[in-house]
């Protein structure tokens, strides 16, 4: 016997609360596969409907797969596959497809630490554009950026690196992996790309996404190596000027004008400028940008809030040429821009109204005191055999080599068991190079104190 409760269908037909009660129960699996459902005559009679109400619900099942029939025997439920029960939907997700693991301390996350973020500023401009903008904050945005926005990062970039740009070649997304996507759509499909190694790992992987052809140029103590280069027959370039991840190194001038030199040797040649924490140097003012010393319009500029603001707030955005600019617009004007209205009117107005600045003032120097902290923690552990350690002086992390016959794997995996996410410089390179053995890269953007120090302890019983 199947009997339901059709108090609660209020506004619907008896046929489509028997319908519903049944398929609920089909997807539930408390009808299983091959069960038989009672006959016409017997549902209306153990439900106090009409043989026509039963008929219609079962017709609608029947419709829709849920359930067979079969002449002179009756109705079947249906082989279908069944969704959780309501309850184990509840318990929210498993984890089967994804889940980010939970560590004591994460050196390898760029994230900022709760109390950097300037809430109050921020929730004041939230406020002030909601009430000015009200109704367009809904319309369609410029694909390319809203144009308030590309202003004040033209002038912010002039002011701050010193590049005497257009907003009209300024291009704003959500996240330099979505621009990247964009932009390795306007070369030809021959193009051959450069990267560093060591270097930031998820330039190549892009490139590997999209099945492009790159290959792997070596590091020197003035950064990208010139012959590795030349040599590699590459025509665009990953370069990182300011700040190299994770070495740390800065560019000097004179290697500067020998890559401005390369690209300006063929029209097809271009230099992306990844400039992504230039505004973290704590001792001197930021070089400035390649784009800046740029009088032949190769440079490709790339930066970002998410370093400076928060990983949340995405966006990012891109300078191009202006002869690679109306290729960009030929190939991606259907796309729809990928960042918030809002965000990008609430960035426009922080910038204007000089909160970006005074935040990145404020933040420096919390940074500068926490890589301090942190070198001074690593120093004081006697357990740990710091050979060298670098950085603290820019950037958000500190590299730290150590007196180990350890593979850097095997460092790893035991910091991993400690409850320590970490990489070291090996895991950014695309191929084997001793000298980078046994060095860790530790950031330190989000940790407070009492993290640090019990990191550095638990790093120190590794050895």
């Amino acid at each position: 016997m199947l009997k339901y409760n059709f108090s609660k269908t209020e506004g619907k037909s008896l046929y489509e609360g028997l319908y519903e009660a049944l398929k609920a129960d089909i997807l539930n699996g408390h009808l299983k596969a091959g069960h038989k459902l009672p006959s016409k005559r017997n549902m209306a009679a153990d439900n106090g409907i009409s043989v026509t109400t039963v008929l219609n619900a079962y017709n609608q099942l029947l419709m829709e797969g849920y359930i067979i029939g079969h002449e002179k025997r009756g109705y079947f439920v249906a082989d279908i596959q069944t969704l959780p029960h309501k309850e184990e939907r509840r318990r929210g997700f498993t984890g089967r497809y994804y889940h980010e693991d939970s560590w004591f301390a994460d050196f390898r996350s760029n994230d900022i630490l709760y109390q950097h973020f300037p809430f109050a500023t921020w929730k004041k401009v939230v406020r002030e554009i909601l009430a000015d903008y009200d109704e367009a904050l809904i319309h369609r945005c410029n694909p390319f950026g809203l144009e308030q926005l590309r202003i004040q990062i033209a002038d912010y970039l002039y002011r701050v690196r010193g590049m005497n740009v257009s907003p009209e070649c300024i291009v704003v997304g959500a996240g330099i992996e979505y621009l990247y996507a964009r932009l390795i759509t306007i070369f030809p499909e021959h193009t051959i790309y450069a990267v560093e190694t060591p270097g930031y790992r998820k330039i190549p992987e892009i490139y590997a996404a999209y099945h492009l052809r790159w290959k792997s140029v070596g590091m020197d103590a003035g950064g990208l190596c010139m012959v590795d280069l030349i040599t590699s027959d590459a025509d665009v370039v990953h370069v990182s000027p300011e700040h190299h991840y994770p070495l740390g190194t800065i560019m000097p001038a004179a290697r500067r004008h020998e890559l401005l030199a390369w690209a300006g040797e063929n029209e097809d040649r271009y230099i992306i400028e990844d400039d992504y924490d230039c505004e973290f140097r704590y001792n001197s003012k930021p070089i400035p940008a390649l784009k800046s010393r740029d009088s032949a319009d190769k440079v490709i500029y790339m930066n970002t809030f998410s370093k400076t603001l928060s990983p949340s707030i995405r966006i990012s955005y891109m300078v191009l040429p202006e002869r690679l600019m109306q290729r960009y617009v030929d190939s991606t004007h259907f796309f729809t821009n990928s960042t918030s209205t809002l965000e990008q009117h609430a960035m426009a107005r922080f910038i204007e109204n000089g909160h970006f600045e005074r935040h990145l003032s404020r933040i420096r120097r919390a940074y500068r005191m926490e890589g301090e902290r942190l070198i001074r923690l690593i120093r004081e552990n006697p357990a740990i055999p710091a050979v060298e350690i670098t950085g603290g002086d820019s950037g958000t992390h500190v590299i730290v080599k150590v007196d180990t016959q350890m593979p850097d794997l095997t460092l790893r995996r035991k910091a991993a068991e400690m409850g320590i996410n970490m990489k070291c410089i090996s895991d950014f390179c695309s191929r084997p190079d001793p000298r980078y053995d046994h060095c860790m890269v530790l950031n330190f953007s989000n940790m407070d104190e009492d993290v640090q120090r019990e990191a550095i302890r638990r790093l120190g019983e590794i050895f």
